[in-house]
């Protein structure tokens, strides 16, 4: 294990705490007291059989440095976040965590704050402290706003799923939404008369119109738009996530258009349009280089809707949002920009991995207040499950407009009376 640097700190006659290498702390800050031990911290993880990505080794090097944290358990969720991925390795993470950080009397060398920290302990509950509560899927526990810059090879795991692939590819043209050309044609049946064509044949008939010809408008597909999250809280369903919008893609390519989202979009069509599923999420991967990041859904969305010819391709399209919805912070701004996103498109469908258990409910803030715009909520987490709801979006799209409200009511949940029209009776 490489020896972490010395910390910053004047000697004094009293024994110093040490390190778990035998390094002194000195008596400093604690930004200092992190930055004198992080890179030891993560080699001890690595050690430890903690696999971190070293974009996100170089994240928490920046977070520390811009924003300090201000205690020993900020310190521990800012580590946790950014450098956690699997559960399982928790329990090596947080014995780290306690040898480099919570023994030899490191503690006890950092001032006390000035008020109650910002994050929860990790320690578990105090005195004063509120009764621990049980994490839940959809508790936002897994969502994170911490940026991250690294690219992720969402090919590595192969093509699981090829005769799925194959039933989606010839299941999107049939489900997908019509609208009227808005130019008329030729056709046997129509709205009006073809007046140019009935000359022309009576021209050739001594001026006797014998035939009757009509022009209709043929329908042609709607727009298909999907945004697809990429953010570490669905690290293990981002690649089917990215083979389902390569089968929409590979079904409709002059209709249908492809973004992704974590901490920033980024607009993937032209690298997704290669017709071989590995190529193209390869160059996914070149592209998109907050993957496994943090979560800024509403920050992402809004950066959508203020591109005025990304505005252009969400009308009259139809809307698919891959995501869980675990927006950490403030959901107003996600909330808004899903709610423009419902009235510029002709159908706004929601499909969160977290929806497949059978005891999932949309109870979080951020849901909740999006189910009165959704038209649909639905559970996809791989390619089978993302089958099943394309051959549901029939049902769907000739159905009343925001259902999802309907279907996912709460039960303790009673409804608001409709607002009586000006001048009705009592």
């Amino acid at each position: 294990m490489p020896e972490p640097p010395a910390l910053a700190g004047e000697p004094s006659g009293d024994p110093e705490p040490t390190t778990p290498t035998g390094e002194p702390s000195g008596d400093s800050e604690p930004a200092d007291l992190a930055a004198g031990h992080v890179w030891g911290f993560l080699s001890a993880l690595r050690a430890a059989g903690v696999t971190t990505a070293l974009p996100k080794q170089a994240d928490l090097l920046r977070v520390v440095g811009e924003s300090p944290p201000r205690d020993l358990t900020a310190l521990y969720w800012y580590a946790r976040i950014t450098l956690l991925h699997d559960i399982e390795e928790l329990a090596a993470f947080d014995r780290v965590f306690t040898a480099w950080f919570r023994q030899g009397g490191l503690a006890d060398a950092l001032p006390p704050p000035a008020g109650e920290s910002d994050v929860p302990s990790p320690q578990g509950p105090g005195e004063d402290d509120p009764a621990p509560q049980e994490a839940l899927p959809g508790d936002g526990v897994e969502a994170s706003t911490l940026s991250t810059y690294g690219r992720r090879d969402f090919d590595a795991a192969g093509d699981r799923w090829r005769s799925v692939t194959r039933a989606l590819e010839a299941a999107w043209p049939a489900v997908l939404p019509s609208t009227p050309s808005r130019r008329r044609r030729p056709a046997r049946t129509g709205d009006r008369l073809d007046v140019r064509h009935a000359w022309r044949r009576a021209h050739r008939h001594d001026g006797e119109i014998i035939e009757l010809r009509r022009r209709a408008r043929p329908p042609r597909p709607r727009r298909l738009l999907v945004l697809v999250d990429v953010s570490g809280s669905l690290r293990r369903h981002t690649p089917d996530l990215l083979r389902l919008a390569h089968t929409a893609l590979r079904a409709a390519p002059a209709r249908t258009e492809v973004f992704t989202f974590g901490t920033r979009l980024t607009r993937i069509t032209s690298a997704l349009s290669h017709p071989h599923t590995g190529r193209a999420l390869r160059a996914v991967s070149e592209r998109v280089t907050d993957a496994d990041g943090g979560t800024a859904i509403g920050a992402a969305l809004q950066e959508f809707l203020d591109v005025p010819r990304f505005v252009a391709l969400a009308r009259g399209a139809l809307v698919i949002v891959l995501s869980d919805g675990l927006e950490r912070g403030d959901h107003v701004p996600m909330v808004r920009a899903t709610a423009r996103l419902s009235r510029l498109g002709h159908r706004l469908v929601w499909w969160s991995p977290l929806a497949c258990s059978p005891a999932y409910s949309p109870v979080t803030r951020a849901m909740a207040a999006l189910l009165p715009h959704l038209d649909h909520l639905g559970g996809v987490r791989d390619l089978p499950t993302a089958l099943a709801e394309v051959r549901r979006l029939p049902a769907v799209l000739s159905g009343p407009r925001r259902a999802a409200a309907r279907r996912w009511a709460a039960p303790h949940s009673t409804p608001r009376p409709a607002p009586r029209p000006a001048g009705a009776r009592s």
